[in-house]
């Protein structure tokens, strides 16, 4: 609509320049002085319309300029964000890679948001678990509740459920990635329940490509 616009503006913009040269100029031959004055009087309107045209046309330009700037503003904020952002955490049980209702709903609640605006950005899940070997230490040894040989096969299970979760919510699978990282040291102190519980978890980071 508004190139439309435009086109029509500017061809009857360079339609009024020939007119007023025209206007100017006149015929080779002389012209009488009433005739003069008539042409001085239509060359004045003339130049009032190009003028009125060229304010168009102004206008017209002005109104494409805001039209596409108000229809990306959530990008053009995103090109401005950092390049690799933690939007949120989910927490996992020992052993565990299965997703509890509470963390679905949130994740489901979460794609909502991300489909909500238009985004340059992916998203980077990733996935991590305590220091604790497989199957417990040499003494104290336990069952697994899961069919993985090693931390870090298990933080990319928990990584890959996250991502799927979002997937299943309606965003594209090729803007998701689920990424294993292994035992994490988020917390110094891996002997305490309370800083194993925060190393075993799944970031979700919102990547500028």
């Amino acid at each position: 609509m508004y190139r439309f616009r435009l086109l029509c503006v500017a061809l009857l913009l360079m339609l009024s320049s020939c007119s007023t040269i025209e206007a100017i100029f006149g015929p080779d031959e002389p012209v009488a002085p009433a005739e003069n004055q008539q042409l001085a009087s239509e060359n004045q309107q003339l130049g009032t319309e190009v003028a009125a045209l060229r304010e168009s046309l102004k206008q017209v330009k002005q109104e494409i300029a805001d039209s596409k700037a108000a229809s990306s503003p959530q990008a053009e904020e995103d090109q401005a964000a950092p390049t690799d952002r933690l939007w949120v955490t989910v927490s996992f049980r020992s052993g565990y890679m299965e997703l509890t209702r509470e963390s679905r709903s949130a994740l489901k609640r979460l794609a909502e948001k991300f489909l909500s605006k238009p985004r340059a950005q992916t998203i980077e899940v990733r996935g991590y678990t305590d220091n604790e070997p497989i199957g417990g230490y040499p003494g104290h040894r336990h069952t697994s509740r899961h069919p993985y040989q090693t931390n870090m096969a298990l933080s990319h299970a928990r990584a890959t459920n996250v991502a799927q979760a979002l997937i299943a919510a309606g965003i594209a699978k090729d803007v998701v990635r689920a990424v294993g990282f292994g035992a994490s040291n988020y917390v110094a102190d891996n002997t305490t329940d309370a800083g194993r519980q925060r190393n075993r978890r799944a970031e979700i980071h919102l990547v500028r490509n």
